[in-house]
């Protein structure tokens, strides 16, 4: 939520005015006959096979053309967006549920006014409601909304506790009271120890939560670093035009900066973080409300937890407005010999990119699908239109949620249709992702024999590892080396394949081939003998 400066819409989730740039940055016209055109060769059943020099038996996979209808997907497309979900994805008239759900709330929706007096009851609701529908869940956290709101004391309205306020006062310099609402003095040594703390303890509640049997900790997608700005968005717009209204020694240094993603980053050391891109300015759009420093910008995109590097969360997917150019593929700054763009535009290759629509319609969001193309997003919030959904928008939604994200096939597979009990067997299989990022999810590939009733009676686990599989187009051979025990009985059975959660919570992975079975497994031999 950024507001409008010298005729430039800074853009987010309440509603601006934009200015007209066109995003035209999208795939080459190749790439788009590829992904809209059918395989070369599209035989009449899901599968052709061969026999290979290698022995056993060959499957090639025919990959569903890119132009059918959607598949849909656990951490790729549009999630639920807070209670949205307002374009029907993939097909119109069909409400389809999503399969993750994000969700921002206040500070103070979580500590009251007495230090360390934590609620997490509006929060449990929220998470709960989510895994109640089997999905991920993620969120942001706000502390100062220029909208007002929140909680009030001292002739104000503030989204952080009076507790921290009464100790911001306590200090030579103190926090501010700006159109009405108090803005923190982020210098302070009591905000970046009092942030921590909050997130230490929602952390610990991550660790110890649990809803109908299901732990919290599992179904965490990831989580916004936000603890600077209004609505938390790393800039102040609607409160301020120039960071130099701020008062005498509120002006946010670099080393405060830090210390506020390091709240994140310890606060919250095993869950993925995403980063807002106001946070990547260093002054190269010289919009003077925004503020974070060449040094500043550097860490956020290169500083990491357990998860991995910080991605990318951006709040305006289909907006035009030329200053978002400026903070991502158009950014003219450095830092320390290295172009920031550089670091930005590849940071899809390490974590997601992820976001939501402006509030408003900008030019019935035409330049989506090409953003979310030229930036590899994963995800964008299915909600915050700011208009009434017409047709046109919902086209575009639809063909911007089937770009995104990764899209995975096997393109052949081998295994032999005699196996003996307790002697090493080999299967292959050649993995391929034809989407425009990875999944950043853990996925275990498991081979299963199945009797005629379709229940698995022996499970291998492949040493390919789906999470970061970066889209290409040649695929990687990947040779498993199994054993069926002697206590599978033997007989005939069938071989499939399926792409699983390692904690069952979600789907199995849907992959864009023909051949699906019923089980959402694949067969890779309708006949094995097991002797």
């Amino acid at each position: 939520m950024l507001a409008m400066l010298i005729g430039i819409s800074i853009l987010a989730g309440c509603q601006k005015k934009p200015d007209a740039l066109s995003a035209d940055n999208e795939v080459t016209a190749a790439e788009r006959r590829r992904r809209t055109q059918p395989p070369t060769t599209t035989p009449t059943d899901s599968t052709t096979t061969t026999t290979p020099t290698t022995g056993g038996t060959t499957v090639t996979f025919t990959e569903i053309p890119f132009s059918n209808t959607d598949l849909i997907n656990p951490g790729r497309g549009v999630e639920q967006w807070h209670n949205a979900n307002e374009v029907n994805v993939p097909t119109e008239g069909v409400n389809t549920q999503r399969l993750d759900m994000y969700y921002r709330f206040s500070w103070v929706q979580f500590e009251g006014a007495t230090q360390g007096s934590y609620n997490f009851s509006t929060f449990d609701n929220t998470i709960n409601a989510a895994i109640a529908k089997k999905q991920k869940f993620s969120f942001g956290i706000m502390p100062l909304n220029p909208d007002g709101g929140g909680t009030s004391y001292a002739g104000g309205s503030s989204y952080y506790p009076q507790y921290l306020h009464n100790l911001m006062q306590s200090e030579s310099v103190k926090d501010f009271m700006k159109n009405g609402v108090w803005v923190p003095n982020y210098n302070s040594q009591y905000y970046y120890a009092r942030l921590l703390a909050l997130h230490q303890a929602i952390n610990a509640h991550l660790e110890s939560g649990s809803y109908n049997g299901v732990r919290y900790k599992d179904v965490i997608n990831y989580i916004d670093v936000r603890g600077y700005g209004s609505w938390g968005e790393w800039h102040h717009g609607s409160l301020v035009s120039n960071m130099n209204e701020f008062p005498a020694g509120t002006m946010p240094t670099s080393a405060s900066l830090k210390k506020i993603i390091d709240a994140h980053l310890l606060g919250f050391p095993n869950y993925r973080l995403v980063a807002m891109i106001a946070g990547y300015d260093a002054g190269s759009t010289y919009i003077p409300l925004f503020y974070s420093p060449a040094d500043v910008a550097y860490y956020l995109l290169t500083a990491k937890n357990n998860a991995g590097e910080i991605g990318l969360r951006r709040d305006q997917w289909g907006a035009t407005d030329s200053y978002l150019s400026g903070l991502l593929e158009n950014n003219t700054a450095s830092y320390n010999g290295v172009a920031l763009k550089s670091l930005i535009m590849s940071k899809w290759q390490k974590a997601p990119v992820v976001g939501e629509p402006p509030s408003w319609n900008d030019n019935n969001f035409a330049a989506l699908e090409s953003q979310v193309r030229l930036y590899h997003a994963t995800s964008f919030g299915n909600g915050n239109y700011g208009v009434a959904v017409n047709s046109t928008i919902s086209n575009n939604v639809r063909a911007a949620s089937k770009a995104a994200g990764y899209r995975i096939k096997i393109s052949t597979a081998e295994a032999p249709t005699s196996i003996t009990r307790g002697t090493a067997f080999a299967t292959k299989a050649t993995w391929v992702n034809v989407g425009i990022a990875p999944t950043y999810e853990d996925w275990d590939i498991a081979y299963e024999l199945q009797n005629s009733a379709g229940t698995a009676v022996w499970s291998g686990t492949s040493t390919m590892k789906l999470k970061l599989f970066l889209p290409s187009s040649s695929g990687t051979a990947i040779t498993d080396n199994f054993t069926v025990p002697t206590t599978v009985a033997a007989g005939t059975y069938k071989l499939v394949v399926r792409v699983k959660d390692p904690k069952n919570y979600r789907p199995n992975m849907l992959l864009a081939i023909n051949g699906k079975n019923t089980d959402n497994s694949y067969t890779i031999q309708g006949s094995v003998a097991v002797k």
